[in-house]
Formats: C-alpha cells, sequence, structure tokens
C-alpha cells in the first residue's frame, strides 16, 4: 500500500543521506593536516572572517564572534515536505542547517554593504533569516 512506499522512500533517502555524509567526511579528511602540529598554540584565531589573537581574552572574543553568527538549528512541526511525510529534519537536517547559516551569513554580510547600509543589524537579521522559513512559501 501507499504506507509501504512512504517506509520504503523514508529508507532509501536516510541510506542516500548517509552515504552521502560518508563521502562528504572522507572527501574533506583529505584537507585535513596530517598531525595536529600544523596548528601552534600561539596561531590567530579566525572565525567568519574576524581574526582574534592568542591571548587570555582570546575566549570571550571568540564566544562574542561566535555568538554574533546566525544559527539555524534543526525544526520540528513544518509543513511535510512534498513527496514526503517528513515534518522534523532531527536527525538528518545537519548539514543542511550548516548549508544555511553559512549562505545567511553571507548575505547578511553582502547586506551591510551598498544598498543595505542604512538598516539596522536586527533588521538586517530579520529579513535575511526570513529567506530561510520552514514554510513552502519561503523563497
Amino acid at each position: 500500500g501507499a504506507g509501504g512506499r512512504v517506509d520504503m522512500l523514508e529508507s532509501s533517502t536516510v541510506v542516500w543521506l548517509r552515504s552521502a555524509a560518508r563521502e562528504a567526511s572522507y572527501r574533506l579528511a583529505r584537507f585535513l593536516p596530517e598531525s595536529s602540529d600544523a596548528v601552534q598554540p600561539d596561531s590567530p584565531i579566525h572565525v567568519l572572517g574576524a581574526v582574534v589573537e592568542a591571548s587570555a581574552e582570546a575566549t570571550a572574543e571568540v564566544q562574542a564572534c561566535v555568538r554574533a553568527c546566525l544559527w539555524f538549528t534543526y525544526r520540528q512541526h513544518f509543513e511535510p515536505i512534498p513527496g514526503t511525510v517528513f515534518t522534523s529534519d532531527a536527525g538528518w537536517g545537519c548539514m543542511m542547517r550548516s548549508g544555511q547559516m553559512i549562505l545567511a551569513q553571507a548575505l547578511l554580510r553582502l547586506s551591510a554593504g551598498g544598498g543595505g547600509a542604512g538598516a539596522s543589524l536586527e533588521r538586517r537579521e530579520a529579513a535575511t533569516v526570513a529567506l530561510f522559513a520552514d514554510c513552502l512559501a519561503a523563497p
């Protein structure tokens, strides 16, 4: 029946997502340093373009940089994704939400220049986050 097709779709989607995650991990691992000696304790810390010099105050500065970033997390109770019964992305949405955060942060930075410079940070953040709403009508 229809329930079996949905279960099969969910199962094949989960298998595909797991395979894609393994492949991405394998490909990314090729670019990691061979040893932990590649990063020195006094190296500057980079957080999305902000550079924090290693110091006693570095932890607080890094935390402030991270807190200033847009954060997207798992969602639930949204409209079902067409062709599925998914109303939550728990367990499979981490890559999607990570990509959305990177894109949203880039859009927010772009909106600070040019025509968006006059808008307050709060208004620009609200407009950027609205682009990623969990509804079919969202852009």
